[in-house]
């Protein structure tokens, strides 16, 4: 029986500019269309469509709906296996000269992925009349309202998202442990709100002077492990194992210390908020990302501000409704069902805990690979392979094959034994820096996933995977690359 997928090979597949194409149209200087072609065989994900200007100004894509792919990793995701037009819509007239840089990501439905791709296209447009720095400031402002409405909006909308579900837990132990009534239940939960929306401003004004974002370097193995033990003790909590509190004494010295303070106990509860503001920064990227987007181009600090505080309070609006009714609902509840809400409050957060952590054990559940990320530091891991054979991986994980590979045919215990005398190496072009292009480059791959090998002698073998294989399949490569 063949296996073509174990003899595909990159001259098989087309160079990322053949595969994909993109051009811009502009009849005028109001309207334009971004143009995408897509060769047979190949799709792009719609979802990483994304464009801006040069000289900066705000550019929106009207996107149209997609080819729904079912994706055991990724779930439901949109792609595009033919050519599409994509309206533009620009914040004023298109100038002159302007620049518009493209970004897409697409594969081969072989199975191969593509890096992440940015080409820049000149936008030849009819003379447009100039609009002078005022007159361009009114504009922007004549929007703001829009602008903080469908910031708002966005918000409302990751509210729905999973990733709110463990702020659930703990709006509601805040509404039942320290407020009697309604009203002082909605101010503390307003309270905790603030908390959230204030920290995102913050962070966005910050990241805009720095370069650097706070939500994104907070994702580390350690707060990852500290945030997942965190969620793990509330759950146990919930489940009625132990009451979480201080000690009698300490905790009327500590309520008392805190009475005498302005605002009282609303000092703890909106530092809870700043901390969960951290928790789901993750999910909070995509519309944080644009709104530094803009005030990285405009240099507007206070309109982007102001926009992601527009996205807290409306990541926070279910929360008030809890804060508002919650404190003459939840109490009510006879004691039976009132167990079983805060048991079911415990599987969410025992839910939380495995989702923040599951990249964890994801990366422990994989061969010790040696990192490579250079072509120099390549040649010095095979030099130094000490005549066993070597495979290298290359990986992203944007990489729907890569990932399935990780997850489906790594732990299995065939592979692991076939690989025992390997020198494992790995390739993460996950962001596709310079010096992962030159990797790349270097074998003649446009992106992975790739396997390649090198003999006991250090010479690189024609034996390659290039696309997905089952476990068998790879215990067949590996037994002809071993030889």
């Amino acid at each position: 029986m063949s296996h073509p997928v174990l003899a595909l090979d990159e001259h098989d597949l087309l160079p990322p500019e053949q595969a994909f194409k993109a051009s811009i149209t502009a009849p005028t200087a109001e309207a334009a269309a971004l143009n995408l072609t897509v060769a047979p065989g190949y799709y792009l994900y719609k979802e990483r469509i994304k464009i801006s200007a040069t000289p900066a100004q705000t550019v929106t894509l009207t996107l149209p709906a997609g080819k729904i792919k079912n994706d055991p990793n990724f779930g439901r995701v949109e792609i595009y296996p033919h050519d599409v037009t994509v309206p533009l819509h620009a914040s004023q007239p298109w100038q002159p000269g302007t620049v518009l840089n493209v970004s897409y990501q697409g594969c081969a439905a072989a199975g191969v992925c593509y890096p992440p791709r940015t080409v820049q296209l000149a936008l030849n447009t009819p003379t447009a009349t100039a609009t002078g720095p005022d007159e361009g400031s009114a504009l922007i402002r004549s929007n703001l309202a829009v602008t903080l409405g469908l910031f708002f909006l966005a918000g409302v909308g990751l509210s729905l998202t999973a990733c709110m579900y463990p702020l659930l837990p703990l709006v509601s132990g805040i509404v039942i442990g320290q407020a009697r009534s309604r009203r002082k239940a909605f101010g503390l939960t307003l309270v905790y709100v603030q908390g959230l929306a204030l920290t995102y401003t913050v962070i966005g004004i910050a990241a805009a002077s720095t370069g650097t974002l706070l939500t994104v370097q907070v994702q580390t193995p350690i707060t990852t492990t500290l945030f997942a033990a965190f969620f793990v003790v509330m759950a146990l909590s919930m489940f009625g194992l132990f009451n979480l509190q201080l000690p009698s004494a300490l905790q009327s010295r500590v309520t008392e210390t805190a009475n005498r303070l302005p605002g009282g106990q609303l000092l703890p509860v909106f530092i809870m908020g700043a901390l969960s503001a951290l928790l789901v920064g993750a999910c909070m990227a995509p519309p944080l990302f644009g709104a530094l987007a803009y005030m990285a181009k405009t240099g507007d600090r206070v309109l982007g501000g102001s926009a992601l505080y527009a996205l807290g309070l409306g990541t926070g609006a279910p929360l008030l409704l809890i804060g508002a009714f919650g404190a003459t609902v939840l109490p009510r509840l006879p004691g039976k069902v009132m167990l079983n809400v805060k048991r079911a409050f415990g599987v969410v957060l025992l839910g939380t805990a495995v989702w923040i952590s599951h990249p964890l054990w994801l990366k422990s559940s994989s061969h010790d690979f040696t990192p490579v990320s250079t072509t120099a530091a390549l040649d010095e891991a095979i030099a130094h392979a000490a005549g066993k054979p070597v495979l290298l991986d290359f990986y992203a994980d944007w990489c729907v094959s890569c990932v399935e590979f990780e997850r489906n045919v790594l732990p299995d215990a065939g592979v692991k034994a076939a690989l025992a005398g390997f020198v494992l190496l790995r390739a993460d072009v996950t962001a596709n820096t310079a010096d992962d292009a030159a990797l790349l480059k270097r074998f003649g791959l446009y992106g992975p996933p790739a396997i390649l090998f090198y003999d006991r002698q250090g010479r690189l073998q024609s034996t390659r995977l290039i696309g997905p294989a089952t476990p068998a399949q790879f215990v067949r490569l590996l037994g002809n690359a071993a030889r």
